[in-house]
């Protein structure tokens, strides 16, 4: 009886001990890259710089360098409505699962998403938020996708974008 109970607690150590190693893999946040589709009105054109300033829907203003293949740049003009893509910094949590639930910030820089696939030889998964819209992140460290599988439940930080930087380009 005694040799029954022992291996019964032994197993029971090694369910838990698993439980932490998982929760705490799952504990920090993977940061990576999305394309988002932005639009707005162009503010202003640099063609020095190949850059361009829209103020959104929502009255933000960004600065966009655009690629060297961006026809007829010398004739945009302000007040001007454009729509293009850029990468942008995502942070994604992975939400423990006993967690019921986790609030998305009112500023919209936050939601909840549930991990549709990953792609673990690219290091990037496919996420769709509550309200069914889909996004792809790069994992700026492939290998940290690894543990994650379809199914788990992320909060989606979209970083603020950096000032305008070598290399943003708006395609």
């Amino acid at each position: 009886m005694k040799l029954k109970s022992s291996k019964t607690i032994k197993a029971a150590m090694i369910a838990a001990a698993s439980s932490i190693l998982m929760t705490s893999a799952f504990a920090a946040s993977i940061d990576g890259t999305t394309m988002v589709r932005i639009g707005g009105k162009v503010q202003s054109v640099d063609l020095s710089t190949h850059s361009v300033t829209v103020t959104n829907a929502q009255g933000a203003t960004e600065s966009f360098q655009v690629g060297a293949n961006v026809p007829n740049l010398d004739k945009l003009k302000a007040g001007t409505n454009v729509v293009g893509t850029t990468a942008r910094p995502v942070r994604l949590t992975v939400l423990e699962s006993n967690r019921l639930a986790a609030l998305p910030t009112q500023d919209g820089n936050e939601t909840i998403a549930q991990v549709t696939s990953v792609d673990s030889q690219r290091g990037s998964m496919t996420l769709k938020d509550t309200q069914g819209a889909e996004l792809t992140v790069q994992a700026n460290s492939p290998g940290a996708v690894a543990a994650v599988v379809p199914g788990t439940r992320v909060l989606v930080n979209a970083m603020n974008p950096a000032p305008l930087a070598r290399g943003q380009v708006l395609r």
